[in-house]
């Protein structure tokens, strides 16, 4: 046993005396924090890529820099990462390697100390100016102290999809934001013989709802990225834990998909934006099914941010939109402000949407999805137009010329009815639902009076059913 610790401490040893090799792919940048600090760090890029590709960012312990993700004896873990054909930064945080200026970090005091999440936050920021990357996809590793940062950094930043916590020091406000967003997926590291690390990430793995988190737990193995050397030492035939973090991270933003602010314009002039997703998958000669979210009259787009995330992750396009007067798409004017008469011309919108989304490569067949007078929108958008091949419609009053209009469909229709919003609301969703022609048509009324949309946030089930079957719907 004396001898095994021996060799792995010689090795750690070696490696810290080695001089890192950086890939050929990394420049030397720097960029400045919104209170002062300039930052100097490493970022790869992939090269002879056209589209814009997923980054990593890299955050070292207080006694590390920038180097303990760079390539020594064995390739590091930003190098591994970035062969994947992702973005990636390492770089030096505010008082350590090259980003030292007139403090060293071992000099900072507590406050100081908490602000090293801005750190993380300006790095953001430069790599949203810089072209080729995809700032809606990032990743983040921090190990030990750094643990803590990423997590202050993170606090429901939607442009992060995942986090991997090497050895992590969590503080209970730490600990607070993944309980309050805790369906952000974990990637933990820890060995059994540093005790204040594996009770944090304890914590951590209890506190995350993710089914894609994971906690990697080893004995004897040290502390922080020493452990991916100790662990090369020990089992030089095993499968490195850099290899498992970077196959977990590279899924986990591939799953994630790109997403994109976009605009366009309705038959009469409204110019409406919204966010686009794609699937990593989409592929221009392989057509994917694909779905326009149509949000109700007095929320926007993002009522369906969740909802949307979860469906690019089956393969399943989205397009989420502001309709006039709501959210950002209000060039003419705020939706109250509006006569009644251009209100109602809102499924000008929803035909907008769909007409967008049609024109996109790969685009198959089109689903909609709407809410109280969104489902509306969504239904008179439907009619007759033969590249749409699902409907929901989520607690809204269906008139009676509506309800021959249904009759009248061919594709199957989703129904989500709340018996307390007007009991004609649940008796005119459940006519409609028996006047469907497709086999497939669904009815579910639950008790209360939520709104649709407020229903996916209180039953958990839904959201993944929802899905299932929207995608089932429209990859026939």
């Amino acid at each position: 046993m004396e001898r095994y610790f021996l060799k792995c401490l010689v090795l750690v040893a070696a490696f810290s005396l080695t001089s890192p090799l950086s890939s050929a792919s990394e420049r030397e940048i720097s960029f400045k924090t919104t209170d002062g600090w300039t930052l100097s760090g490493m970022l790869g890029k992939p090269e002879n890529v056209k589209n814009e590709v997923p980054v990593v960012i890299f955050l070292h312990s207080f006694d590390h820099d920038r180097d303990a993700y760079g390539k020594y004896l064995y390739p590091g873990l930003a190098e591994i990462i970035g062969d994947r054909g992702f973005a990636t930064l390492r770089f030096d945080h505010r008082g350590k390697g090259k980003s030292r200026g007139n403090k060293e970090l071992h000099l900072f005091s507590s406050e100081e100390l908490n602000k090293l999440y801005l750190d993380v936050q300006a790095a953001i920021s430069f790599l949203a100016a810089e072209p080729g990357i995809d700032t809606s996809r990032i990743g983040l590793v921090a190990e030990v102290q750094a643990a803590d940062a990423a997590l202050k950094a993170w606090d429901g930043d939607q442009r992060i999809k995942a986090l991997a916590l090497i050895s992590g020091r969590l503080s209970e406000p730490a600990k607070e934001v993944i309980k309050t967003h805790s369906d952000i997926p974990l990637f933990l590291v820890v060995s059994k013989e540093d005790r204040k690390a594996l009770r944090d990430m304890a914590d951590a793995y209890g506190l995350s709802q993710s089914p894609e988190s994971r906690i990697k737990v080893f004995t004897d193995m040290g502390i922080g990225t020493t452990m991916f050397s100790v662990w090369r030492a020990a089992h030089p035939q095993g499968k490195p834990i850099e290899e498992t973090l970077t196959e977990w991270m590279v899924e986990q933003l591939k799953a994630a998909g790109s997403v994109k602010e976009v605009s366009f314009n309705s038959a009469d002039g409204w110019t409406l934006f919204g966010t686009l997703r794609t699937p990593d998958t989409a592929s221009e000669t392989v057509s994917m099914p694909a779905v326009v979210m149509i949000h109700s009259s007095f929320t926007d787009r993002h009522i369906f941010d969740h909802l949307a995330a979860n469906m690019v992750k089956r393969g399943v396009a989205v397009l989420n939109i502001d309709t006039r007067g709501r959210g950002k798409s209000t060039g003419k004017g705020e939706l109250l402000d509006l006569p009644p008469e251009e209100r109602n011309k809102t499924t000008l919108d929803a035909k907008a949407a769909v007409n967008f989304l049609a024109s996109r490569p790969g685009i198959g067949r089109i689903g909609l999805i709407g809410p109280d007078r969104g489902a509306i929108y969504a239904l008179e958008a439907a009619i007759d137009d033969p590249r749409v091949g699902a409907l929901m419609l989520m607690t809204t009053l269906i008139t009676a010329p509506q309800k021959e209009a249904i009759a009248k469909l061919e594709f199957p229709v989703f129904f989500i009815a709340s018996k307390e919003i007007e009991a004609i609301t649940n008796g005119s969703m459940a006519a409609a639902y028996t006047a469907t022609r497709n086999r497939a048509s669904r009815l579910l009324i639950y008790q209360g009076g939520l709104l649709g949309y407020e229903i996916l946030e209180t039953d958990e089930a839904l959201e993944p059913a929802v899905v299932q079957w929207m995608k089932d719907q429209l990859s026939r």
